[in-house]
């Protein structure tokens, strides 16, 4: 595991300094010889007939290391600046020490501090060849997918996060301004719908996939499962996105009601309300940022679908 940074060093905000656009992205350019790829096997790359494979950009395994960890699961963060609040545990306790007897509950009670759950941020490392060198090394760009801006009041407390994910999983940090403006980077997460009516599950998926970017096999069955879980709970519709990705997709229940998941980010599913048009062109990040009462998440857990079924129903 790597060592985490604890503030941003002076070189990264120097080198921010000189940038004249406000947008920059985390990543850093690393020169590996074809001996060392083996380094970065558990990030996906590897060499096959001479040729560097790079995977599709993911989210880092939370075995990095803690802020890996935390992009993926959340974390807890202990409110000792907050009065300490009564907290009751209970538990089932063997008659005499044997279960044959039976059992009895015991309780304690005792005062714990308070604690907030920061939910994930879930963001990708996309890994991009730029050149194949003289020498035979491959010239690879290791970028974290957030735009970070300048003028936003969060800027630093994310500029450290984003760097600590970097360092953890490539073990090198760096800054670059972004290769397009913060407005340019909101439009690609700004999409359109496309609202396309029920049918067999085969047909419906064919459609989402028609006119967008490849999706590999793998990502194809995952939707044609999640699918299958919201179909059972009779939508009158299925959405996805237009905008050349099909980065989104889900099922319309009502005009108040949509459930829909991000291909990319595949790990929880976001039911939304009245506003869910408007709320499913903020990024997904901007999204846990925000005011939480328009949209539930509901992790793919195990039992994830009785959730959403009694979800769905209680909101019906």
């Amino acid at each position: 595991m790597r060592k985490n940074i604890r503030v941003v060093p002076k070189q990264i905000l120097d080198r921010i300094h000189t940038f004249e656009l406000d947008d920059i992205v985390v990543a850093c350019v690393k020169r590996i010889k074809p001996q060392d790829i083996d380094r970065y096997a558990h990030l996906g790359l590897k060499v096959s007939g001479g040729q560097l494979v790079t995977p599709e950009s993911q989210v880092p395994s939370p075995t990095s290391g803690r802020y890996s960890r935390a992009n993926l699961e959340g974390r807890d963060v202990v409110r000792k600046d907050l009065p300490m609040v009564t907290r009751s545990y209970s538990w089932e306790t063997p008659n005499w020490g044997d279960w044959s007897y039976g059992s009895h509950t015991q309780s304690v009670t005792r005062e714990v501090y308070q604690r907030d759950f920061i939910p994930p941020k879930e963001l990708e490392l996309t890994i991009s060849l730029l050149e194949m060198s003289g020498t035979g090394e491959f010239v690879v760009k290791f970028a974290i997918d957030q735009t970070l801006t300048r003028k936003a009041a969060d800027f630093e407390t994310d500029l450290l996060y984003n760097l600590n994910l970097l360092q953890e999983n490539v073990g090198a940090v760096d800054v670059f301004p972004s290769a397009a403006t913060l407005a340019d980077y909101t439009n690609t997460v700004q999409i359109d719908w496309e609202i396309l009516p029920p049918g067999h599950i085969d047909e419906v998926l064919r459609k989402m996939l028609q006119g967008k970017r490849a999706v590999s096999a793998d990502r194809q069955k995952v939707m044609e499962q999640r699918l299958r879980v919201l179909s059972r709970f009779k939508p009158e519709a299925y959405i996805a996105g237009t905008n050349g990705f099909l980065r989104y997709f889900g099922a319309k229940y009502s005009d108040n009601l949509v459930a829909f998941e991000n291909l990319n980010y595949g790990n929880a599913i976001y039911v939304m309300y009245e506003r869910w048009e408007a709320l499913s062109k903020r990024s997904r990040v901007d999204l846990l940022k925000g005011n939480r009462d328009g949209f539930d998440r509901i992790e793919h857990r195990e039992g994830w679908d009785e959730k959403l079924g009694a979800l769905l129903k209680r909101k019906k």
